[in-house]
């Protein structure tokens, strides 16, 4: 896992993140899950989608934090010198505003079975589920199958999971633990201020998931 965090810290500094940012997912593969749980995660999804069509994968965004910037999408094309066109026809981006969006989203717009070798993107899998004009026994009853979906979805490809911060005064509903098995390792990212005064984002935790590391509220 310290390979892990050396490789993120140098795609997130990099000026644009998709060459550093392949030697970090490479490891990703059907059956394995991976959480960037921290702050603006936009940019590393964006990347993350053009690292999969460089590497000629199907690769499928599911938005429920309305983070994902198809324009940001364009500019990592470019830098890795894809051609942006085919890039943005290549990315199937879904997006979701509610807790029963975002389940029946996965539960009826993905196929049966994902094309060999595809990656699936998720941002803000927990967000949703933290409104409160939704009874809490009927966002818990949605976020099992949200886990269950994104289990049968793992099985088939590639998942990467990017969790925004949530608000501090969010209730604590153990969400975060509750995704745990479908979570191979995560890391904590966050925007820190270097020497030159710069904005960076940094990881500052890396390691194995366990329920009691996830700390998503």
């Amino acid at each position: 896992m310290h390979a892990v965090h050396h490789e993120l810290n140098s795609s997130l500094n990099a000026p644009g993140h998709l060459a550093p940012l392949s030697r970090y997912l490479a490891p990703l593969k059907p059956g394995r899950g991976i959480l960037l749980w921290g702050e603006r995660l936009g940019p590393l999804a964006a990347a993350a989608a053009a690292w999969g069509v460089a590497r000629e994968a199907p690769v499928w965004v599911v938005d429920a934090a309305n983070r994902f910037d198809p324009y940001r999408l364009v500019r990592e094309a470019v830098r890795g010198q894809l051609a942006p066109r085919e890039v943005l026809s290549r990315v199937r981006v879904a997006r979701a505003f509610t807790s029963h969006q975002l389940v029946r989203l996965l539960q009826e717009t993905f196929p049966a079975r994902l094309a060999p070798g595809s990656l699936v993107l998720v941002l803000g899998p927990v967000s949703l589920f933290y409104d409160e004009q939704v009874p809490c026994a009927e966002r818990r009853r949605l976020f099992g199958e949200l886990v269950t979906h994104l289990t049968r979805i793992k099985t088939q490809s590639a998942l990467l999971l990017l969790q925004p911060l949530l608000p501090r005064a969010a209730h604590n509903q153990r969400f975060g633990r509750l995704l745990a098995p479908v979570i191979d390792y995560f890391v904590k990212v966050e925007n820190q201020e270097d020497e030159k005064g710069a904005r960076r984002l940094v990881p500052v935790d890396a390691g194995r998931a366990s329920p009691p590391a996830i700390c998503m509220r």
